[in-house]
């Protein structure tokens, strides 16, 4: 029968999750405070972060494009898609941890 007491605490703190908080003030408060540690509180450390992953991914593939026919401007496509979608959200989930 405990498992039955634990599903009624569940729905009961669901329910209480849904309600009207007390106060807009208070909660604007606190989300505008959490925006501030979590977003502007970290912009120094993501940028000192991106800054020296960029370099090195860019010379890592200057080095390894070989052929004349390639435009240089592709290394720096080449490296903008490689961060954007294989680090970004390791950098973040990073970041965020050390920030909570």
């Amino acid at each position: 029968m405990q498992y039955l007491h634990n599903i009624g605490t569940y729905f009961l703190m669901i329910i209480e999750m849904f309600r009207k908080p007390t106060k807009w003030s208070v909660m604007k408060e606190l989300i505008l405070k959490d925006i501030d540690d979590l977003i502007i509180g970290s912009l120094g450390i993501v940028a000192f972060i991106a800054f020296f992953v960029g370099g090195v991914v860019t010379i890592q593939t200057a080095l390894n494009i070989d052929n004349p026919l390639i435009p240089k401007e592709l290394i720096g496509f080449a490296t903008r898609q490689s961060i954007l979608l294989e680090f970004a959200p390791t950098f973040m989930s990073i970041i965020m941890a050390g920030k909570v």
